[in-house]
């Protein structure tokens, strides 16, 4: 499918080795568990349904010993589904299942420009392209002793990280905070991730009150990187600033707390440094 949307049986059958008539009766057992969907065009075709993917990376992921049971589904955004998942030694984890075809196509070119560098992808693929995306990232930033997820393993679409236990950013209530001081030691906490991340070459892309966890130690935790953009990029200078400019935004929307700060000389700053290896 990374080169057809539509396969055609007669192709399979010659893969598979098999005649026409057993690749077609294998097929229709796969649709009806809903693993796939026929289509009748000029010829016979065959793709996969994103139930069908999801069962190809769960297997390769069982198979490797990461996964041994999948939990509930505890989460759901625009790109992709949050599932509870445990191994074979009793260890929870996260399985984040990436699913582009979710949204507005063209929305999901612009936003990411991994995608739009191609012309034709189906949604399954881009799927596979963001979690590849978002596991590089996770890797490198928690390496570089960034506050992101620590990242267990990806195939195709879906990605295994650890469970950050604690609460999302825009959760968070004024009355919980003690002092103005206890609030800005927060912000200058997130400020402090976002210029590591940077220093590494990383920075997020689409960062919000939605995609920073607060942990046990009420420490802010970075997430959901797959719209990462290199420092190098064109437009790394105007993607920081929209970054800091969220944050800043949050908190005087939710804390009243006004940070006399200079973004595009921070952001200028950033970009300048050395970048660590």
């Amino acid at each position: 499918m990374a080169y057809h949307e539509i396969v055609p049986v007669e192709m399979l059958a010659t893969i598979l080795k098999y005649s026409e008539k057993r690749t077609e009766v294998e097929l229709r057992r796969l649709k009806r568990l809903k693993l796939i969907f026929i289509v009748q065009r000029h010829y016979l075709g065959v793709a996969l349904t994103f139930m069908g993917y999801d069962a190809l990376g769960l297997k390769a992921l069982v198979e490797k010993g990461i996964i041994d049971q999948v939990g509930p589904e505890i989460g759901a955004g625009k790109e992709s589904n949050i599932h509870l998942a445990i191994n074979n030694e009793g260890m929870q984890f996260l399985i984040k299942i990436h699913r582009l075809g979710k949204l507005d196509f063209r929305a999901t070119r612009k936003k990411r420009s991994f995608i739009a560098e191609k012309r034709h992808l189906s949604p399954l693929y881009e799927s596979r392209l963001s979690a590849q995306r978002e596991y590089v990232a996770l890797t490198n930033l928690y390496n570089a002793g960034i506050s992101v997820p620590k990242p267990i393993a990806q195939n195709r679409h879906i990605v295994a990280m650890e469970i950050i236990n604690g609460i999302d950013l825009y959760r968070v209530k004024k009355n919980e905070y003690e002092s103005q001081e206890h609030i800005l030691n927060l912000f200058e906490n997130i400020l402090k991730e976002i210029r590591k991340a940077t220093a590494t070459g990383f920075i997020h892309g689409d960062l919000s009150e939605y995609n920073i966890r607060l942990d046990e130690k009420d420490y802010p935790v970075l997430f959901d990187w797959p719209q990462y953009i290199e420092t190098s990029a064109t437009h790394a200078k105007e993607a920081l600033m929209r970054d800091i400019e969220n944050i800043l935004k949050f908190f005087f929307r939710k804390f009243n707390l006004e940070y006399k700060i200079k973004v595009l000389d921070i952001v200028t700053e950033l970009l300048n440094s050395p970048i660590e290896n």
